[in-house]
């Protein structure tokens, strides 16, 4: 990587960055399946969006922090913090919840929904900003293992006239698959997860790298903490 990519640069970068459709591809999925009763997690994050960079094809590193609770059997609330992005000057957080639609029956995969609200704010402005978020993750544990992998769609929601550069908002759902899996031991768990986005918002000043122009993919990793 080369000297340029610069602490401006990045503070820049994340300027841009945050207030598009790529917000929703700044972390991986919270909470795929829910915590059980009265259980307590903690996790963090590290990836983001592919990018080229000094011609080579690296993931933003991007962080973020998030905890978890199981309320009640099938139904977790959590709330996650984007710790890149808090260092650069902007607030931004993912509150919701993910609640359990259909039990793993064989192969018939477990399904869940998760409602997320993503707030921001910037410290240069305090200009604040909410897009809605809805997933659907189905999941398939492995046999005889906690261990589980799913598949799934995150729906993002910009209800915005305009984009923050001022040009017209003409699209105002984006939709995003992610694959990833999950390992489960006693009280650590680690994740990969990898996103495609077949649509995003134009222009953008990065070079986003996916299938063909218009998309992008992502790719995370993570790791949390049972209490």
């Amino acid at each position: 990587m080369q000297s340029s990519f610069s602490f401006h640069y990045l503070r820049i970068l994340v300027a841009f960055l945050l207030p598009v459709w790529l917000i929703s591809a700044c972390a991986p999925s919270r909470f795929v399946k829910p915590l059980d009763k009265g259980q307590t997690v903690v996790s963090a994050s590290l990836g983001g969006p592919l990018i080229l960079f000094a011609n080579t094809t690296i993931p933003m590193p991007l962080t973020s922090v998030a905890v978890g609770h199981g309320f009640k059997e099938g139904f977790t609330g959590f709330a996650g913090l984007h710790t890149t992005a808090l260092a650069f000057g902007v607030l931004q957080t993912d509150i919701g919840f993910v609640k359990n639609v259909n039990k793993q029956k064989g192969w018939v995969p477990g399904v869940s929904v998760s409602p997320v609200a993503n707030l921001m704010m910037d410290k240069w402005q305090g200009k604040f900003s909410f897009f809605p978020q809805v997933d659907a993750n189905a999941y398939w544990s492995y046999p005889k293992k906690p261990h589980f992998v799913y598949f799934g769609v995150s729906n993002w929601f910009d209800l915005n006239s305009k984009r923050s550069q001022g040009d017209p908002q003409k699209t105002h759902w984006f939709p995003i698959m992610q694959l990833g899996n999950t390992i489960v031991q006693r009280k650590w768990s680690y994740s990969i997860e990898v996103k495609f986005a077949p649509k995003i918002n134009h222009p953008v000043i990065v070079d986003y790298q996916g299938f063909g122009t218009g998309t992008a993919l992502g790719a995370y990793i993570g790791v949390s903490r049972k209490f």
